[in-house]
């Protein structure tokens, strides 16, 4: 492995988040992430998305002062979506000019669509396809036709409880939970203005999920999840409990076929704890959060970095 290897570039998006909180959640991570890239051999930048310009002349090209990105061969892993649609857009042809250089996408792990590891009606209807439980979902048309799902949630979800939250997003952002019909038609008008899209989900009772970390055929790591008093939300980032779960067999059983369905070598799973067993709520390719386990994965991580690259 040649020097040019030995930097892994994470392009995060900081206009979502208020003003300072992506620079916390950083600060929050860096010591482990770079802890563990520093003792795998490399070097770990956090850009954001603006300071980027990809580009195309003999080549792809990624600008970043001044500097193409693309002209030594590197890592990334590279945010795909955002609240704003331009801004999705951006991270888009980021992350496909990386694609289509000899640089390596960390986050492009799975064969198949890309949607498949952010959309979460084609997680949903993937999981379906593979026998695996996951709630029932329902797509919310764009702006003045929104409404027009509602017959159709009622007929099909019922009267509640659901869950309204955006197709593509993450750490619980912008996830509600609807108790009635009435209030979900009136959550219906304001999500039509969002300008990205949503999800109706059929609410799925559950006393905690679990979060399994799957990379290389193996479970790096499990997280059992409990919502905080009061709340409906496990999410750490939105105040929910964390502790180590020992692996439970059936929720291993389900991440293997998932893992081996999609073909993907790094892959983060949820699942929802029911009396009926587990149901999958989503996957990503993205970074998990696993607080004090994160060492060993930072190290799991760039362990794999380094056999993709070789």
């Amino acid at each position: 492995m040649s020097t040019s290897d030995k930097t892994v570039n994470l392009v995060y998006r900081p206009d979502d988040f208020l003003p300072g909180l992506a620079d916390e959640i950083l600060e929050r991570k860096n010591p482990a992430l770079a802890g563990a890239a520093e003792r795998a051999g490399f070097g770990l930048r956090f850009i954001p998305v603006h300071e980027l310009t990809p580009a195309s002349d003999d080549r792809p090209r990624l600008w970043w002062h001044g500097e193409d990105l693309l002209s030594t061969r590197q890592c990334f892993q590279v945010d795909d979506f955002s609240w704003d649609p331009q801004t999705s857009h951006f991270l888009k042809a980021i992350y496909r000019t990386v694609q289509e250089s000899d640089s390596l996408l960390l986050n492009r792990t799975m064969d198949g669509p890309e949607y498949l590891a952010t959309d979460k009606l084609s997680i949903a209807q993937r999981a379906a396809a593979l026998g695996i439980a996951t709630p029932a979902s329902i797509a919310v048309p764009y702006g003045r036709h929104a409404r027009s799902v509602l017959p159709l949630v009622e007929e099909r979800l019922g009267q509640g409880p659901y869950i309204l939250k955006p197709r593509e997003m993450g750490m619980g952002f912008a996830v509600q939970k609807i108790d009635t019909f009435g209030q979900l038609s009136s959550a219906i008008d304001m999500v039509a203005q969002a300008g990205i899209g949503y999800l109706v989900q059929r609410y799925v009772p559950h006393t905690a999920d679990v979060r399994v970390y799957l990379m290389a055929g193996e479970i790096i790591a499990a997280l059992h999840r409990t919502a905080a008093e009061g709340s409906y939300m496990t999410n750490v980032s939105q105040g929910g409990v964390s502790s180590v779960l020992p692996r439970w067999k059936e929720v291993e059983e389900q991440c293997f076929r998932v893992a081996t369905s999609l073909q993907a070598s790094c892959l983060s799973t949820d699942w929802l704890l029911t009396d009926s067993g587990p149901v999958l709520d989503e996957w990503s390719t993205g970074f998990g959060s696993f607080p004090d386990q994160e060492p060993r994965v930072g190290d799991a991580f760039f362990s794999w970095v380094r056999s993709k690259l070789n």
